[in-house]
């Protein structure tokens, strides 16, 4: 780091990577003052942190932002499976994968393909539109709120209580004001109360939906509490849409910032999973996440001790020279490819087969049934969301 640089702060906004690999390079297990904690930027060490240190991060929260009138949130937080070690973890993520997976994601296909062309039609009249607000952001919302059982006419709150919870649930350890705790602390109060209704909706009359599945959700003779319930319920909207959208935006930047690798795409179809990987390694929809270090331990020689914040950084070991061969080259057909973007060990991201589906189906979409496909000269900047990266705007001209 620089003289007066604050990791993960506006210098790295735009550009982390530079930071990363000087970090990479000279302080692997970096004490950061700032953030209280460990930043880690090596392959290894961030796939032995995401293995094997505490998800449970709501000391730190209620440390940092003491203010009784937020403990509602933190409750909230606290019964998400991604907050939980073993063996609750496993007791979550058992009855929420059953639910989620009581069919395989083929079968969301006919929903995923006719959304893509409800948004599609549109931008084909006009020949152009703005790929981040006009595709990006609407198509995982609207498919993860249907397959969840959200009224069409909810969607777009569901939307904005996702935003505002997931800014604070990825950022509470890192960089957060208090006015941004306090916005993510009135919508997971609105969301729980909302999805409280759902779902004695559901209980009294079940449906052919997520929520339903989950209300009823029962492995070797455990069931999902309320609290349990709307908190993983709360986590499949959030991290069902913000990542996909992130993905598909970052994606479709690189393919069509290198001309040479969108027409290798278009006569080479069958690459199509292999570009959305090196789309996950090359921009990764998360940058970081916090473990806790449960006990005192060593990581590559550095002493960390019980309770301190790590953060691990996917966005740096997925350009780990180590592991990657000339890492930020981006590589449609880059193989192996063993990224850490949906994360690594029990605590992988449950809905990454959805998530790879909706990329997989929009990028043949869009690279094999268009004949145009470019983008729009424009000066772009990421969102504020430094975590959670993607870029605000894309305009792009197409044709079909």
């Amino acid at each position: 780091m620089t003289d007066g640089a604050r990791m993960f702060g506006p210098e790295m906004h735009e550009n982390p990577y530079p930071v990363y690999q000087t970090l990479r390079e000279t302080d692997p297990v970096h004490w950061d003052d700032g953030l209280q904690a460990w930043v880690l930027t090596r392959y290894d060490d961030v796939a032995w942190a995401l293995k094997n240190l505490s998800s449970d991060r709501l000391s730190v929260a209620r440390e940092r932002f003491r203010d009784e009138g937020l403990a509602g949130l933190w409750d909230a937080v606290a019964a998400l499976m991604s907050q939980k070690d073993e063996p609750d973890h496993t007791r979550l993520r058992a009855l929420v994968q059953k639910a989620f997976y009581r069919t395989s994601v083929e079968q969301w296909a006919p929903t995923i393909g006719r959304r893509i062309r409800s948004l599609l039609a549109p931008a084909l009249t006009r020949g152009a539109m703005d790929f981040i607000s006009d595709f990006a952001i609407p198509l995982p919302i609207l498919i993860i709120s249907e397959l969840v059982g959200v009224p069409e006419a909810d969607r777009e709150r569901v939307k904005r209580w996702c935003d505002d919870f997931a800014f604070v649930v990825v950022n509470f350890y890192a960089n957060i004001t208090p006015e941004q705790v306090a916005r993510g602390m009135r919508s997971a109060k609105e969301f729980r109360e909302y999805l409280q209704g759902q779902a004695a909706e559901c209980q009294r009359a079940p449906r052919q939906d997520l929520l339903s599945a989950l209300v009823l959700a029962e492995h070797d003779g455990h069931t999902l509490t309320l609290d349990e319930l709307l908190a993983n319920t709360i986590l499949l909207l959030t991290a069902g849409n913000e990542t996909t959208t992130n993905l598909l935006g970052n994606g479709l930047f690189e393919l069509l910032s290198r001309p040479e690798q969108a027409a290798r795409l278009r006569r080479e179809p069958a690459l199509i999973p292999s570009a959305v990987e090196e789309c996950l390694r090359y921009q990764s929809p998360v940058q970081f996440i916090g473990r806790i270090a449960a006990a005192d331990i060593d990581c590559a020689g550095t002493p960390i001790r019980r309770g301190q914040i790590v953060l691990p950084v996917m966005g740096a070991a997925n350009r780990d020279p180590a592991h990657f061969p000339d890492p930020d080259r981006f590589d449609i057909a880059r193989h192996p490819n063993f990224h850490l973007a949906f994360g690594y060990g029990h605590h992988r991201c449950v809905g990454s087969e959805l998530a790879l589906f909706e990329a997989h189906m929009a990028f043949t979409t869009l690279f094999t049934e268009l004949k145009t496909l470019e983008l729009v000269p424009a000066e772009l900047r990421h969102r504020e969301n430094f975590n959670m990266r993607c870029y605000e705007t894309l305009p792009i001209r197409l044709s079909g």
